[in-house]
């Protein structure tokens, strides 16, 4: 009798099969939901990370071109910002590295800092894709307006392009030309977010030496 139930109780290859096959169908399920949380976790970081970076570079950017004591200029491929006497901000963007830096001078005729010498953002190298300004002036050469018509057109641009969900040494050489290839598209890669703000000078002493 008590053989009888000792082999009632005893798994069968059939079940024993059966429930390796449901629990590595379970193992797998619960991998795929583990491995796409830890993805979109990823995804949000970098995500989160870019804004952070860019809101920083932005908000120093606009405080420092609201507040300009003289006018901003763009001189071989950098931007100056006098915000003092004595103090003129520099923004440099390396294109070949796509690196952001600042750094600064006392005097625009001063020697510009070496690149060495200059503070990089918080960015890696690659992640800023382009880092653009544009100026509604140009020089001092052409006529002087009015002053209501001239504040109502002096303002400065700033622009960026930056990799959005991904870290930009995660990709190859040929992936990141891919994606600058599409930025002079009508759809760059969704990869790539546009950053850009246009600012109007709080400080109207110098305006009207400002041209169109």
């Amino acid at each position: 009798m008590k053989r009888s139930l000792n082999k009632n109780k005893a798994f069968t290859m059939a079940e024993i099969l059966v429930a390796i096959a449901i629990f590595s169908t379970l193992s797998i399920a619960i991998y795929q939901i583990i491995r796409t949380m830890q993805k979109n976790y990823t995804f949000t970081q970098n995500k989160l990370d870019v804004l952070q970076a860019t809101r920083i570079i932005m908000s120093g950017v606009r405080n420092e071109l609201r507040n300009a004591a003289d006018k901003p200029q763009v001189y071989n491929d950098r931007l100056y910002i006098p915000v003092s006497d004595n103090q003129i901000i520099i923004y440099y963007f390396d294109e070949e590295k796509k690196r952001l830096y600042r750094g600064y001078k006392e005097n625009m005729k001063d020697q510009d800092p070496d690149v060495s010498e200059m503070r990089p953002f918080l960015f890696n190298d690659g992640q800023i894709l382009r880092f653009e300004y544009d100026l509604s002036y140009r020089d001092s050469n052409s006529f002087v307006e009015s002053e209501m018509t001239l504040n109502a057109k002096v303002w400065c641009k700033v622009s960026m392009k930056v990799l959005y969900s991904i870290k930009s040494e995660k990709l190859d050489d040929e992936e990141k030309a891919k994606i600058m290839a599409s930025l002079d598209t009508e759809k760059p890669d969704e990869r790539v977010k546009s950053f850009s703000m246009t600012i109007t000078p709080r400080k109207v002493n110098w305006q009207l030496q400002s041209t169109q």
